[in-house]
């Protein structure tokens, strides 16, 4: 159903409303812009994401391959009492970061418990696998943060998509429409009165006809 236009047809109408209309044109440009770069970079960090899981899936499967051999090595319980010799605390700095106007945080590892067992003289397997979970804890954390990134990104492109669509469909539908309504009225009243105009002179043209007519 068409949309009832309660603008008055006039001059001024006609250029608000055409402005009105370049910006629409232009925010829309805007955002189809930002659409397509944010929509780029999801595709790269969705490869990035996919080689990370990768990476951290195998550094994971090669550090419990390790602890299984550590473990029938020393046995379970030498592995917990050298356990009990290390900090347990690890600390994460997450700062709030933006892309693109898409917030998120950038995460980083900045205390993670060594890998010192004192003085036992112990098995190079549990340093081994203690280096596996390690970096296996690194990519994880890494993950998180491009999977988040990723997430606020694909919500930002439906928020963007929205606005788009409402540009598209909305705005610049009605404003062309008040445009078009606007012209054809002053096209209407302009003919209208060259109309008028010419009966006019046609009149006049003849009351000098019938004059001269008199005199003669």
């Amino acid at each position: 159903m068409r949309e009832a236009i309660t603008v008055s047809p006039t001059k001024d109408n006609l250029l608000k409303y055409k402005r009105k209309l370049q910006l629409v044109e232009r925010a829309y440009d805007l955002l189809r812009e930002k659409y397509e770069a944010l929509l780029m970079k999801l595709h790269i960090i969705t490869a990035e994401v996919a080689t990370l899981r990768t990476e951290m899936e195998k550094c994971l499967s090669e550090a419990y391959i390790e602890y299984i051999k550590t473990e029938s090595e020393l046995g379970r319980e030498m592995i917990n009492v050298f356990s009990d010799t290390i900090p347990k605390e690890v600390e994460i700095h997450s700062m709030p970061t933006e892309y693109m106007g898409v917030d998120y945080m950038d995460l980083e590892v900045e205390k993670l418990p060594d890998t010192s067992y004192g003085f036992f003289g112990i098995s190079s397997l549990l340093w081994i696998t203690a280096d596996r979970f390690r970096e296996t804890f690194h990519l994880i954390i890494k993950l998180t943060e491009i999977e988040s990134l990723a997430f606020r990104i694909m919500q930002n492109l439906q928020s963007i998509q929205l606005n788009l669509n409402a540009l598209d469909k909305v705005y610049r539908v009605r404003f062309r429409n008040i445009i078009k309504y606007i012209e054809d009225a002053l096209e209407s009243y302009e003919l209208e009165n060259i109309y008028t105009i010419k009966k006019l002179k046609s009149k006049i043209e003849e009351k000098k006809l019938r004059k001269r007519g008199v005199h003669n």
